[in-house]
């Protein structure tokens, strides 16, 4: 009987978990729809529900490599960042879980209490509605009162929790709080003051991932004894499964949102940390604990979707068909698509004469040169990067990968199916004991 390791990724659509052997392969994976309900405020999570799935995945994903011989000796957990689960004294939720993207709260009230400049060189983060101290002073707002006793766990920390009973926190989803002081290395008083709470809230000082939080008990039976670890924010996790974390490397997670990670030494000025958070990137604490990590990110994927849509190729297949068909035309010469966003996008100076493999070659050609924008910026407060590479559903589309190869962005001959589910699983199998070493 093999001893393997598991990573769970919980992520904005989809909750999975995978099983992967020591070449880093995916033995077997289970996934199911993340359980949002939308509200007319936004879209909302039952925390509570969400662990339950997670652990039925987990289980049943346990179940099926059990029958071919194998045991999950390690579970390492990873997902988004900013959602999380606030807690009452017994562990059970007292609010739902808001999601990362969520609207509710007042960012220019917490901007003028701790200052817009202070905010991101304290941070790392621009004050907008992302970071979860937004929402908990929307709670706070809304008659909510913080007591000893209550904790904050971002997501895979809580399903950490659920998998072990033992409260931690990580580096890079700790970042993603607002609360965190990332030069300074400790929980930010003057945040926490904000929505009167005190460093009560966060259960001790951050781990690295690769750190063990516990160990899985016999009532769940399908992996009791597993060393649980939380491995981080998804996306650092994902680029760990295919290039080792060292300072100078970047890649490009190509989803339905482009995110650029760079990872850079732990020694960067205030003055460079407000000046990426100007342009729209975040500076975070990396998993492992020693680099940071800067990520900035475009809605790419999310744009090439919807224009797919537009010209009647939402499917998977049809849109591969149509970017093999673009990589043979001439780019439609007038178009070009303006405003792009999270919200969407315009297009203008279509004619007669225009085909839709036209207009997607001249879409995805605009769309990458926003991306080199954003590498350009990011490098001149950082330095160039010395290796890049990419990973994600888009490096199956031939016409992307054509014009990302052009900029020398290839993916490694073994980027994985499913990266985040690898990279929480190597997290595990140094909190295990089965490697010395993590994501090396």
């Amino acid at each position: 009987m093999a001893e393997l390791t598991m990573g769970v990724d919980i992520g904005t659509t989809r909750l999975k978990a995978g099983v992967v052997d020591e070449e880093r392969a995916l033995i077997h994976a289970e996934a199911t729809a993340t359980p949002w309900r939308i509200t007319d405020e936004g879209p909302v999570v039952d925390v509570a529900e969400l662990g339950d799935v997670v652990i039925g995945i987990v289980r049943q994903c346990a179940r099926e490599v059990a029958a071919l011989g194998h045991w999950v000796v390690g579970i390492g957990t990873t997902g988004m960042g900013e959602t999380g689960a606030l807690l009452d004294a017994g562990g059970e939720p007292l609010a739902p879980g808001f999601a990362w993207h969520h609207t509710l709260g007042d960012a220019d009230a917490v901007q003028r209490a701790l200052g817009r400049d202070r905010f991101a060189a304290v941070t790392g983060h621009g004050c907008d509605l992302a970071p979860s101290v937004i929402k908990l002073d929307y709670l706070r707002g809304m008659g909510h009162r913080f007591a000893p006793g209550q904790r904050w766990l971002n997501i895979p920390e809580y399903i950490s929790y659920r998998l072990t009973g033992e409260q931690a926190c990580e580096f890079s989803l700790s970042g993603r709080t607002g609360l965190y002081d990332l030069r300074g290395q400790c929980w930010w008083d003057d945040a926490l003051n904000l929505i009167g709470a005190g460093t009560w809230l966060l259960p001790g000082d951050p781990l690295p991932a690769g750190a063990a939080v516990g160990k899985v008990p016999s009532s769940i039976p399908e992996v009791a004894g597993a060393v649980v670890t939380t491995a981080g924010h998804d996306h650092p996790v994902a680029a760990a499964s295919v290039m080792s974390p060292v300072p100078g490397t970047l890649c490009y997670s190509l989803g339905t949102s482009e995110a650029q990670l760079r990872v850079v030494t732990a020694d960067l000025a205030e003055e460079q940390i407000r000046a990426l958070v100007a342009i729209g990137a975040t500076v975070d604490r990396h998993p492992n604990g020693e680099a940071w990590y800067v990520l900035g990110t475009l809605p790419t994927g999310l744009t090439l979707e919807r224009l797919a849509a537009l010209l009647g190729r939402s499917d998977t297949r049809e849109r591969l068909a149509l970017s093999r068909e673009a990589m043979t035309v001439e780019r439609a010469p007038g178009a070009r698509l303006r405003e792009v966003s999270l919200d969407g996008f315009d297009i203008v100076g279509v004619t007669s004469g225009d085909t839709p493999a036209g207009l997607w070659l001249t879409a995805v050609e605009s769309l990458l040169a926003v991306s080199d924008g954003l590498r350009d910026e990011m490098s001149a407060v950082i330095g160039a990067p010395r290796a890049e590479t990419v990973l994600g559903g888009w490096t199956h589309d031939p016409l992307v990968m054509r014009e990302r190869g052009r900029r020398g962005q290839r993916a490694t001959d073994n980027s994985p199916l499913e990266p985040g589910i690898v990279g929480a699983a190597m997290a595990a199998a140094k909190a295990s004991g089965q490697v010395t070493a993590l994501w090396q």
